[in-house]
């Protein structure tokens, strides 16, 4: 017989007493056995609106295998005492736990527990470590709170709505080194890229004008002729490129093959590709096999800098349930709309012959197209069309 029951059939008794007797002190004391009752209830269905949970962390984008550091709140906002307080979070098993109470791992799942002492009106805090060691977004939205009930039964979790979030980029694969193209001045080949000024090579100063930058303004001529002179640079032709992902099925029925991995070592892959563009202060723009937004692929148009690349990473990041398309369709695209003598990468697992006859179009073309195969643990680079002809040229030299 649990406490509550036990509660009910004492109130039960002295009720009857009292029905029997007219004696009112066993009317009161009776029901108050039910109003401890009642009141226990009613304290367990409003506890989630005096405590609340709070989490915070000091980094919201983080690379795999990046420890980061959260600090847990909780706060007790009523009149009554909450010893022997548990509270619980269910994380990702590649999330690795550090400084808690207990950790559980159940279904694929990390449990991590902490135990809280909270007077009223007080907050409690603890501060702990969580390493994710892959890619996507780490979501939380609630906890599980346990607290000792009135009538010392077993524990119901309550449910405490929060909001937290992490996202993890995916880690850059190494990649053998590759040909970027380097600028050249703009009268030396034909080009349709966008000239752009080379800040290396001054060629003179003009009249400043609103808008110029403080930082190309040339201080000596100015004091010369007492006028702001902004530096002219020469320009130069910057390559642009186009990095294609080619994305496989997650489950292939026809040769019984799961691709997770391939397609984890894939994103590697195009991650890596951004982080060199980025260093390089390369424009590029991104296409993947994948269909989103009622589009045959993803499409990512043209940039450079930091924010293009922030964009592509979590796009990367937040890769996960999609519906892969050809990777021929997508080079066929390239015939009708790309410029000539584009520079391609297609980061791919696997050509199969359409890909192969696509590549062949382009490269009759004119286009310079390398290949990033990934099928293994060591990344290969090959070459199409003239780039593979200027390396076999420099070869037999």
């Amino acid at each position: 017989m649990s406490t509550r029951q036990t509660y009910h059939g004492l109130g039960f008794i002295l009720l009857i007493f009292a029905l029997f007797s007219g004696n009112w002190f066993l009317w009161l004391f009776g029901g108050f056995f039910f109003f401890m009752s009642g009141l226990a209830s009613w304290w367990a269905r409003n506890l989630t609106r005096w405590v609340q949970v709070e989490w915070s962390a000091d980094q919201s984008r983080v690379m795999p295998g990046t420890p980061i550091t959260v600090r847990l709140r909780l706060h007790n906002r009523s009149w009554l005492p909450l010893p022997g307080t548990l509270v619980q979070f269910s994380l990702p098993d590649h999330v690795v736990p550090e400084q808690a109470d207990e950790v559980v791992e159940r279904n694929a799942r990390t449990w991590i527990r902490f135990r809280f002492h909270l007077p009223m009106r007080k907050t409690a805090e603890r501060t702990f470590v969580i390493t994710p060691h892959k890619r996507g977004v780490l979501w939380l939205g609630e906890a599980q709170f346990e607290t000792i009930p009135l009538f010392g039964e077993a524990a119901e979790a309550l449910v405490l709505p929060f909001s937290f979030s992490v996202l993890v980029y995916p880690l850059p694969l190494p990649i053998p080194p590759l040909d970027t193209g380097t600028s050249e001045p703009e009268g030396s080949r034909v080009t349709r890229s966008h000239p752009i000024e080379d800040v290396t090579f001054l060629r003179g100063v003009r009249a400043y004008s609103p808008g110029d930058r403080l930082k190309h303004i040339h201080w000596k001529a100015s004091a010369k002729t007492g006028l702001l002179q902004t530096r002219l640079f020469e320009p130069t032709a910057n390559p642009k490129w186009i990095v294609i992902g080619h994305i496989l099925p997650s489950y292939e029925p026809v040769l019984q093959k799961h691709n997770d991995a391939v397609n984890e070592r894939t994103i590697s892959g195009l991650a890596a590709l951004s982080v060199l563009c980025r260093r390089q202060s390369l424009s590029y723009e991104l296409l993947l096999t994948v269909r989103q937004r009622g589009r045959e692929h993803y499409h990512q148009t043209a940039g450079s800098g930091k924010a293009h690349h922030i964009q592509i990473m979590t796009h990367l990041a937040k890769l996960h349930q999609y519906a892969p398309t050809s990777l021929a369709a997508v080079l066929h695209r390239l015939e009708q709309q790309s410029a000539a003598e584009a520079r391609i990468v297609i980061v791919t697992p696997r050509l199969d012959e359409p890909a192969l006859e696509m590549i062949e179009r382009l490269t009759r073309r004119g286009h310079h197209i390398t290949v990033l195969d990934v099928s293994q643990d060591q990344p290969v680079i090959r070459r199409y069309g003239l780039a593979a002809a200027n390396q076999r040229r420099v070869s037999c030299r």
